[in-house]
């Protein structure tokens, strides 16, 4: 593909480092959808709706090409005709992942979207460099939703970002690390497969005023139903560490329970064996 050159800059990098692009730079207001590549089908559903939702309140995408909820984003942006960024971790010579080089053709291809490559030509990508390419997916965002996310992963490393820079930051509840950055404070959107997320009212509301540069509106705790408010209490109890199944009086009749708060995306398998709320 043919590229141009655009300075760091102009994405809000302080370093005027020369960066090629495929395409052209979206326009802002941005909002970035990152997360696991091996993520869980329930979670990749989110991915469509969330892109087209944001498309509808004149938001850009922005990602990072990787396998999973990068391409999913990618790829649905594509569909709903949401002009995007993919930030690569590479030199344009060398697209990584290699496989998405189709992918990526179509993105620089469609109106208002380009390919933004991280390193220069005849660079080789290295464990090092996905750090640098998610440190540009911040800064060409205005906020961040994480769709799901590892307690230790790249995901979480772009949630710090945005966290340092500033950007709003959200996440789809439901997986350990979403769990987490809800405890740290960021905004917890629920994911409910059987409504598009237009429907949702936090989804919605939060992607307005992400794109109309308003602060982001309170945070709603998740409805605990009644038959299960004594499992919220001992996650509470628990604190940070995370409520073990052992600690219960009754562990074996208990597992329903906790079978039954996981399906409803209100607590998550922090390690094994130990559970935390989910938001």
């Amino acid at each position: 593909m043919d590229t141009c050159i655009v300075s760091s800059t102009a994405l809000g990098l302080t370093s005027d480092q020369p960066l090629h692009l495929a395409g052209s730079l979206p326009p802002r207001p941005r909002i970035a959808v990152v997360g696991s590549r091996a993520a869980h089908r329930r979670l990749r559903a989110a991915v469509g709706p969330l892109v087209t939702a944001a498309g509808r309140r004149g938001l850009a995408l922005v990602s990072g090409g990787a396998v999973g909820i990068d391409a999913d984003a990618h790829a649905a942006a594509l569909a709903a005709g949401v002009p995007q960024l993919a930030v690569l971790p590479c030199g344009p010579d060398r697209p990584y992942p290699p496989q998405h080089a189709p992918l990526f053709a179509r993105v620089a291809a469609a109106p208002a979207s380009g390919v933004l490559y991280a390193h220069p030509p005849g660079t080789v990508p290295t464990r090092a460099m996905f750090a640098s390419r998610n440190a540009i997916v911040v800064a060409a965002c205005d906020a961040v939703v994480v769709v799901e996310a590892a307690p230790r992963s790249g995901t979480m490393l772009t949630a710090t970002l945005a966290r340092r820079r500033g950007r709003p930051l959200a996440v789809i509840t439901g997986s350990t690390g979403a769990a987490l950055l809800v405890a740290a404070g960021a905004h917890p959107l629920r994911w409910d497969p059987e409504a598009p997320a237009s429907a949702d009212p936090s989804i919605d509301a939060w992607m307005r005023a992400v794109a109309e540069g308003r602060p982001v509106p309170a945070a709603v705790g998740p409805t605990w139903p009644a038959h299960l408010s004594w499992l919220r209490e001992a996650l509470l109890a628990a604190g940070p560490a995370g409520l073990s199944l052992e600690a219960l009086p009754q562990p074996r009749a208990a597992l329903p329970a906790v079978l039954d708060a996981e399906a409803r995306g209100l607590m998550v398998e922090r390690a094994p064996g130990r559970y935390v709320a989910a938001g």
